[in-house]
This record gives C-alpha cells, structure tokens and sequence, in this order.
C-alpha cells in the first residue's frame, strides 16, 4: 500500500487578508503556526519514511513544526512549489476579479486551464508536482507532501485520474488540512482521494 498525504501550510498574513500569493514567499504567521502544531499532533502517529516540501518559507517553516524531533529528512523540491500567480501575486482576490472579470470567473470554477494572468494553469502546476510526488514515492510507502493549495488541489485530481470537468469534485485546502491518497499500486492514475481534517 502508498499513502501520500498532501499536507497544505499554514495560515500567512496574505491568507488572512484574501490576497493571492502565489509563487511570492510569504511567512507564517501565528494562526499559521499554531495551525501547523495541530497538525503535528494530528499526524504524530504516522510513519512517514520521506517527506518533501516547497521551498517556499511558509511551507518550509510548516514542514519543520510538523516534523519536530522526528529522524526525517525534509526534502525541498522545486517542483512542489505553489502556482505561479503572474500579474496575480499580491492582488487582493476582490481586486483580481474587477480587473480580470472572465479569467477569474473561469479560475474559481475552476478549470484545469485557466490560470492565473500570466502565470500556470492548475494543469501545469499539478502535473510537475504530480511528477515530483511521484518520484519521491518511488524511494517511500507513506510520503509527506507540504505544499500549497492551488497545486495540489490540482495534483490530487492528477493522480486520482479524474475527468477533466470532474476538477471542482476535488475539494480546496483550508490551512494544514491534507488530501490523503492510497494506492495499492503506486501507479498514477490508481489512487483513492479522502480529505482529513487537521
């Protein structure tokens, strides 16, 4: 059996204020942290054999509370970093959907290819993070992911092979909740989805 669990990161400041933040490296802030201990609690019986994590401070700083004293490498991977917001990143949500009415229509329905004004699709973003969870579950049976709420959203569709216009079937991420993913295979397209709380 593999397990993945795809842990988001805290809470940050832009969270809060319903700003997009995208690839822009934003800390935790205290409800983050304090989000991210909870979740070290709530997972402090799993036995991870590896864990990756963005290299972006906010899931960094995460995937350190989480991990704790645990004898587990955290392994920053690129290709688990959030979408890239383009001309997004540091808009407020309200100001993003005045100025790009039709693409940010289009992107909270969602849909797999409408992304960001000048930045990824989910498809783009979820593929390479698929891709790079992939390839960490080669070296593990029970992987930790942290990462971000837009790509791995968009990963958990990926690998749970659902249809394209099955993509708003997958639920967002509030702050440190987890996608958790099996699979008796470990092969793409075989995993069964369930979400946790924290």
């Amino acid at each position: 059996m593999k397990t993945i669990v795809l842990l988001r990161h805290g809470e940050t400041a832009w969270n809060a204020q319903g700003r997009y933040q995208g690839q822009t490296d934003i800390l935790l802030n205290d409800a983050g942290r304090r989000q991210a201990k909870k979740a070290a609690l709530r997972w402090r019986h799993t036995e991870f054999d590896a864990a990756i994590v963005s290299p972006l401070a906010r899931a960094n700083e995460t995937g350190r509370i989480m991990l704790g004293a645990r004898q587990l490498d955290l392994g920053t991977v690129d290709g688990v970093k959030e979408t890239n917001g383009g001309q997004w990143e540091g808009l407020l949500f309200t100001e993003i959907a005045e100025r790009w009415p039709e693409e940010h229509a289009a992107f909270r329905l969602p849909e797999l290819d409408s992304g960001p004004v000048g930045g990824e699709t989910p498809r783009q973003s979820g593929t390479r993070t698929a891709s790079a969870v992939l390839q960490a579950l080669d070296k593990a049976n029970v992987l930790l992911v942290i990462s971000h709420g837009n790509t791995l959203r968009a990963a958990a569709h990926l690998l749970t092979g659902h249809k394209d216009d099955e993509y708003a079937s997958v639920p967002r991420l509030e702050n440190c909740r987890a996608h958790v993913l099996q699979s008796n295979t470990g092969e793409f397209r075989t995993f069964t989805l369930t979400q946790t709380s924290v």
